[in-house]
């Protein structure tokens, strides 16, 4: 039995949490003390010091479980904790953003779940205001009474099945994310680490250190992200009910968690270039208090990898607030000398750099007998002329790609040579806006614009292409004139 908050039938007496959750904060120092002691010589003092630090680390927990109660009362939860060092934390239900659901390994052994309440601010961007352990069916039951204070709605059931989106997503979707929504750029760092690697273990005798580091770089920039994406986003399901937007995915850690559409400041549109030559892109969404309290800073994904028309019509049936016609302008000339600049600039910077690595593999590489000791020593002069060939491509077509469009409710950023990205904004949901202008800039009579909106990450900002001081000028002023006009609602905007 709960009442119209979620709560169990005895409203407003304190609970405790599952009891559980004391091995679940005592795991990581159990697992260091575990290393210590297989370490440990056998006898002596230490193996006895690290089993009272052991029980010391278990009875703590236990006493701060104990003696730690929540309170589910008609306006908000209070958690409090009545230890050495007393706390009191109250979470007004109007001032939550979200509760989620989040269900690690431990907490499908112990049959419990991670009810998370995020507050609608910056300091609750990337970490929950209060993390809270119960039974799985309690947990559901107190997250679907909350959500209808928060939403107005009952949150979605496991037996009540919500209608299908247009769209649905497979595993081989959820793969073919993880492999090719990693930035371009942070591919191909690792694949020159993996190219290094292999031209080590060519000219070495052996597996050598230095190839073993530059494998080891690979797997960490290139190999790990690409998994991680892939078991965060399994199983991934997305659907809109009402006013209200749901996300559903996970592998090893499940992760169920609803918010407002109105709480979405920004809508994101990105395209590696793997994607596009997939004629694919996914939408990511700047909503804060989503945070998992796991460590990730990911912003809530609206649509995996998809073709471009499939990702329209989720777009339009997710998030119809932040969709309507543009009429995007693009940059004036000077900024393609602004640009231009730059380029030289970076180009001679990256000649500078590359110097003494060529010479290095030039010697290197020159001792070797046949067709590799010809190639290899031209491999990295050839490639810095590539790369300075590949600045002035990308300073071409970011001329051409950045543009930007003001609508009378919406403004949108459109920039990215390599990696592009379409950040559609609300005027209410600004932050700050700055207009810059560099010394170079001055020169050619343009600016930069940078946006500063509230995101799950924290705080975010977006930067424009190079346009008239002027013309960047006009989101300021349209923020400042709905505000005197009325037309901004602070009330239904606050955070």
């Amino acid at each position: 039995m709960t009442d119209d908050t979620g709560a169990p039938a005895r409203h407003g007496e304190p609970i405790r949490c599952h009891p559980s959750i004391v091995v679940e904060r005592s795991l990581s120092g159990i697992v260091v003390l575990g290393i210590l002691v297989m370490q440990a010589p056998i006898g002596g003092v230490l193996p006895a010091l690290l089993a009272v630090l052991f029980v010391g680390l278990v009875l703590f927990n236990y006493r701060q479980w104990s003696r730690t109660t929540v309170r589910f009362n008609e306006a908000d939860v209070v958690v409090e904790r009545n230890t050495l060092f007393k706390t009191k934390k109250t979470l007004p239900y109007a001032k939550m953003a979200s509760v989620n659901i989040n269900r690690g390994v431990l907490n499908r052994v112990f049959r419990t779940a991670r009810l998370q309440i995020n507050i609608n601010s910056g300091s609750g961007a990337t970490v929950p205001e209060a993390v809270l352990t119960f039974g799985e069916e309690l947990a559901e039951e107190i997250r679907a009474g909350m959500a209808e204070r928060l939403y107005g709605s009952e949150t979605v059931s496991d037996e009540e099945e919500p209608a299908e989106p247009t769209v649905a997503f497979s595993p081989a979707d959820v793969i073919v994310h993880g492999l090719f929504s990693v930035s371009t750029y942070q591919t191909v760092f690792g694949f020159a680490f993996l190219a290094c690697s292999v031209f080590q273990l060519y000219t070495s005798a052996g597996v050598g250190g230095g190839a073993l580091v530059s494998l080891l770089i690979f797997v960490v920039v290139q190999v790990a992200p690409s998994v991680s994406l892939i078991a965060h986003y399994y199983n991934y399901r997305v659907y809109r009910r009402g006013e209200t937007i749901y996300l559903e995915h996970g592998l090893i850690r499940t992760y169920r968690t609803s918010f407002a559409a109105s709480r979405i400041n920004a809508v994101r549109v990105k395209r590696t270039l793997a994607a596009r030559l997939l004629g694919r892109s996914c939408i990511e969404a700047e909503v804060v208090g989503l945070a998992s309290g796991s460590g990730e800073s990911l912003r809530p994904v609206l649509c995996l990898l998809k073709d471009d028309a499939a990702q329209q019509r989720l777009l339009e049936e997710l998030v119809p607030e932040f969709v309507y016609d543009r009429n995007p302008e693009r940059q004036p000339a000077g900024a393609r000398s602004v640009l231009l600049v730059r380029a030289a600039i970076a180009s001679f910077a990256l000649v500078l750099a590359m110097a003494w690595p060529s010479l290095y593999v030039y010697h290197a590489a020159s001792t070797l007998a046949g067709a590799a000791g010809v190639v290899l020593p031209w491999v990295l002069p050839l490639a810095t002329a590539l790369a300075v060939l590949a600045i002035s491509y990308a300073t071409l077509v970011s001329y051409q790609i950045t543009k930007f469009d003001a609508g009378r409710d919406l403004f949108t950023f459109v920039n990215g040579a390599v990696d592009r990205e379409t950040v559609v904004m609300n005027y209410d949901k600004v932050q700050m806006v700055r207009v810059e202008r560099g010394p170079v800039a001055r020169i050619f009579g343009v600016a930069r614009g940078k946006v500063y909106l509230l995101s799950a990450i924290g705080g975010a900002s977006v930067s424009s292409g190079y346009f008239s001081e002027e013309r960047l000028g006009v989101i300021g002023e349209t923020v400042m004139e709905r505000i005197a006009s009325g037309e901004y609602d602070y009330r239904k905007n606050r955070i």
